[in-house]
């Protein structure tokens, strides 16, 4: 666990840049990527071990942990192979993914492909869209039974990790600002068809999904997103989608540039 006491002394040397001032946030800045994938992977550790050993949860056999894609393939692909985590006792699925083929350089699936075989995992590991299908509602229903099946034995009906990523524009998952999508709360999983970001197909989590889940961990890199997270994080912004991920245990992890406005 060499690996983890390096994580822990750094997070010793980060103390001072947790924002103490926004005590309702749990906001911790590091000086840099690698300082941040080390702090990242350390919260994860910690949550999964909670998660499968704490009292509560003396019946729990598997952790539920949601990726996304963008500067997060990289971020976890830094730490996670480094981590002894209880590989068997973890399902990935994904908070939004392209309706593409796993070929394609658009699929996020295929991004995390190179990470996942660096990882002791099996298909019974990690949930995914069905690409094959006719067409994107028919890949969303598809996908949510998936993901019911995956929560048959939470007591809550709940994900327990979602790893968050933002856009220059707000957006989160595939749920973009001003989109119809924000609304629909009545399932776990939803579709668009016309996201302004390319491709325009896609199924994503819900934001009612989004935000019943236990635990969620937001990673932030770049000044491209500093101007967003002030307005999110500062002055309590909601008109952008991530915006209105709830407040409580949720967990900010940002890089230098894109805490520059904080």
């Amino acid at each position: 666990h060499i690996v983890l006491l390096e994580i822990k002394k750094q997070q010793q040397r980060q103390t001072s840049n947790t924002f103490n001032c926004m005590a309702m946030l749990n906001v911790v800045v590091s000086d840099d990527e690698e300082s941040l994938a080390q702090s990242l992977g350390y919260k994860v550790e910690t949550l999964i071990t909670e998660l499968l050993y704490s009292s509560q949860s003396s019946t729990k056999s598997y952790v539920t942990i949601g990726l996304s894609g963008g500067s997060l393939i990289k971020i976890l692909s830094n730490i996670l192979p480094y981590l002894a985590l209880p590989w068997a006792k973890i399902r990935f699925f994904f908070v939004d993914e392209r309706f593409v083929q796993f070929t394609s350089e658009d699929s996020t699936y295929h991004l995390y492909n190179k990470l996942f075989r660096q990882l002791p995992l099996t298909e019974k590991n990690i949930c995914k869209i069905n690409p094959q299908l006719e067409n994107v509602e028919q890949c969303a229903k598809d996908y949510e039974q998936k993901l019911k099946e995956l929560l048959n034995e939470d007591e809550d009906q709940t994900f327990d990790i979602l790893l968050l990523g933002i856009g220059p524009d707000g957006h989160t998952a595939s749920l973009f600002p001003n989109h119809s999508v924000l609304n629909v709360s009545d399932c776990l999983v939803t579709y668009v068809k016309d996201s302004p970001k390319p491709p325009s197909e896609r199924v994503t989590l819900t934001m009612s999904t989004i935000n019943k889940s236990k635990y969620i961990l937001i990673c932030v890199t770049g000044g491209s997103k500093a101007q967003i997270v002030k307005e999110v994080i500062k002055d309590k912004n909601n008109q952008y989608p991530i915006g209105q991920v709830r407040e409580k245990n949720v967990f900010w992890y940002l890089d230098q540039e894109a805490a520059s406005q904080i």
